[in-house]
């Protein structure tokens, strides 16, 4: 009895080591990583190389196609030296990559004016354990080529913008967020939207230009949908005018999702007329029949009307007024004296003109302002190499005439009016020429294009004048 005794706490005792050495054998496997680019650094969350780090292939924005050589991640980093760096693996092998010589915070005019504004770097990527750092804590867009051999970093401070929001499509809306390296909420509150258009935005800007030929460039915002985000996206529905919470939150490893999330009743929109029309001696006569012109309405503003019109300087009964038909039923005009060349609205004759010559008449219904001034004409896009609404280089000369000769590259023309207090964008104020005739974009969708093929260009606007000759346009190549 004694020996099945010790018998049995041998076996027990073989039993035990059987299992412990079972266990000492059977570690977990090694985690193995895909080949790819991971970001890694202290100055983050990914302080050893983890598949939350992995670089993920993205869209071009010429053309938003998928390029295979173009590779982004958004990370949260802190500020200082810490950094990160760019670690390739393949096949067990890494290498680390870092900021090459000319690597550089790029600012003022060398920033493209639809790049983002709040920390943007540039420059070659080459193999070093040097890091990359920033000057402070934030969510971070890292995306590099590796067919140029580029890397940017751009500090994302996202928003809204969009013709639902109230900053239109000029400028975003801004979505605070507290920093932390693993999640953070972009979310703007007590927001209200019209029912229209919206995209989020990060830092004022909308692509990161990769090369200085424009040929690759990185998407700085996101549509599609609130359940299927994508880079450069169709831009997303606001379903009802109302006030709504907005969030955008970023994971680590996981990307972002989005919700729109009503929370209330907005205030009553105000009411504007659908149409606005002008008369008068100063530009022809008093008779609405013969001399009635009908003003242009702003895309997405219907509280702003302009026209571009020839004002005869002294004739008798001189004078300018406004009404929202075609007779003189809530007909206005202004009151006081012009600062500018704008107006109070009110019931006096908008003034006799000092010269004669071509004017920008705009009427803003909401801040109750008239304003005539010498007109500012400008042609915009890719023909003319610049999409700033403001480029004095492709402005048109203001004469008997509307004019330019100006060289032009391959692309569509683009053209449109600006003043002080035609606060929109500049597609909101678009026009062209169609077998000779000036069109208006109005409150309407993109109008056709209009290709023209590299050259020298001469173009000459008649806008509606005194003499009776409306609206014609030519584009003659030289």
């Amino acid at each position: 009895m004694k020996n099945m005794f010790k018998l049995s706490w041998l076996m027990i005792a073989a039993m035990l080591i059987s299992f412990a050495s079972c266990n000492d054998d059977d570690d977990p496997d090694p985690i193995i990583l895909e080949d790819g680019f991971y970001l890694v650094g202290n100055g983050t969350a990914l302080t050893e190389i983890d598949a939350k780090g992995l670089f993920q292939s993205t869209r071009n924005e010429v053309g938003q196609v998928d390029r295979p050589e173009l590779r982004e991640i958004f990370v949260a980093v802190q500020g200082g030296e810490a950094g990160f760096n760019i670690v390739s693996v393949s096949g067990g092998t890494t290498t680390y990559w870092g900021p090459g010589a000319d690597f550089a915070k790029i600012e003022g005019e060398a920033l493209d004016v639809e790049e983002p504004r709040n920390g943007l770097w540039r420059g070659s990527l080459v193999e070093s354990e040097t890091v990359f750092a920033v000057e402070e804590d934030g969510l971070y867009h890292v995306a590099f080529d590796t067919e140029l051999m580029i890397v940017m970093i751009a500090k994302a401070d996202w928003g809204v913008i969009g013709g639902a929001t109230p900053g239109g499509w000029s400028e975003n809306t801004p979505m605070p967020a507290t920093f932390d390296l693993e999640s953070m909420s972009f979310e703007a509150t007590e927001l209200t939207l019209l029912e229209n258009e919206y995209k989020f935005r990060y830092s004022d800007g909308w692509k990161v230009f990769m090369d200085a030929e424009g040929t690759v460039k990185v998407n700085a915002n996101l549509g599609g949908s609130l359940e299927a985000l994508v880079p450069g996206g169709d831009n997303m529905a606001v379903p009802e005018y109302a006030i709504y919470t907005l969030n955008l939150t970023w994971n680590l490893g996981t990307g972002f999702t989005a919700s729109l999330t009503k929370t209330g009743e907005a205030e009553p929109l105000p009411e504007y007329p659908e149409n606005l029309y002008m008369i008068g001696a100063t530009i022809g006569g008093w008779d609405w029949a013969a001399n009635g012109v009908q003003m242009i309405p702003v895309h997405s503003h219907p509280e702003l009307f302009w026209a571009i019109v020839w004002c005869e300087a002294g004739v008798a009964d001189a004078g300018i007024k406004f009404a929202p038909g075609m007779e003189w039923v809530g007909d206005f005009g202004v009151s006081g004296d012009a600062t500018d060349g704008v107006w109070a609205k009110g019931s006096d004759n908008l003034p006799d003109v000092a010269t004669s010559g071509y004017y920008i008449i705009v009427v803003d219904l909401e801040n109750e302002t008239i304003e005539r001034n010498v007109p500012r004409v400008h042609i915009i896009g890719d023909v003319v190499g610049s999409w700033d609404a403001n480029n004095p280089d492709a402005q048109f000369t203001v004469g008997s005439s509307i004019s330019i000769t100006k060289d032009m590259a391959d692309g569509n023309l683009r053209m449109h009016v600006a003043a002080n207090t035609l606060a929109c964008d500049w597609w909101q104020a678009e026009f062209n020429v169609f077998d000779g005739a000036i069109e208006y974009r109005g409150t309407g969708d993109d109008q056709a294009t209009v290709p023209v093929t590299a050259g020298n260009y001469t173009i000459d606007l008649h806008f509606y004048n005194y003499m009776g000759t409306s609206n014609v346009g030519t584009i003659t190549a030289n």
